[in-house]
């Protein structure tokens, strides 16, 4: 028996890791299967290595309400300090004074808001969906210093894929009619075309650290400008009224 949730991903900043070398950390442009599959794991209690193969189960649709806009944080650490109390090294020592302070830059999503579809059997979404209501550990969007904005679990529901083209937008009117809003899926839509793109974002089921690579297909769809909720109050006010209906 399949089920179904639906998740809204918004925050004054987010961070979705990709590939990153030394101190420089970047961020996909939208949630990844990698970072929501934590984000439940968090919610359910569940310690870093433990089994994760029933959330690997689970399908994902990304509807973009707003992309936000790319902000970069810039980090210094260990400098300062006398040297016995600097960064320790890999071989247990500790830095020279000179090269004492790390440096790191660190990419977030500004203002950016998702709503995502889950689908996968039912055990799995009844517990994620409890656990999101009942969190273990504070959920967070990407890294710890992200907390949402709001409840993340909107409703379950048995087709949330199809939902996604009735929930309101949480996104101003624009000057124009209808817009294109961007949808990101793991499994082909039906489109029978090819995968846009590949991310490494897939988690091994046993838990770890060694992402394999997945691949993503894009849509866009059309939404009016009656379905633009707004922001702030607004947008509670119609996303209140579509879970009433």
């Amino acid at each position: 028996m399949r089920g179904g949730l639906l998740l809204h991903l918004a925050a004054p900043m987010q961070s979705w890791g990709s590939p990153s070398q030394f101190g420089t950390r970047l961020t996909y442009p939208y949630p990844t299967r990698s970072g929501v599959t934590g984000l439940f794991a968090c919610a359910l209690g569940r310690p870093r290595g433990a089994d994760l193969g029933d959330l690997a189960e689970l399908r994902y649709t990304v509807r973009i309400d707003r992309s936000g806009r790319l902000l970069r944080d810039y980090h210094t650490v260990g400098g300062g300090y006398p040297r016995e109390k600097t960064v320790i090294t890999a071989a247990g020592g500790r830095r020279q004074l000179k090269e004492a302070t790390l440096q790191s830059e660190r990419w977030y999503l500004a203002d950016a808001a998702f709503t995502v579809a889950v689908t996968g059997p039912a055990a799995t979404t009844e517990a994620v969906a409890e656990a999101l209501r009942r969190p273990v550990w504070h959920p967070y969007l990407g890294r710890r210093s992200c907390p949402p904005a709001a409840p993340i679990l909107i409703t379950t529901v048995d087709d949330p894929a199809a939902e996604l083209h009735r929930l309101p937008l949480h996104r101003e009117p624009g000057s124009s009619g209808a817009v294109e809003v961007v949808f990101i899926h793991d499994t082909d839509p039906g489109t029978g075309q090819p995968s846009v793109t590949q991310v490494r974002d897939q988690l091994p089921a046993t838990g770890g650290r060694r992402f394999a690579h997945r691949p993503l297909w894009e849509t866009r769809h059309p939404f009016t400008a009656d379905q633009h909720a707004g922001t702030g109050t607004a947008w509670i006010t119609a996303l209140t009224a579509y879970t009433r209906t």
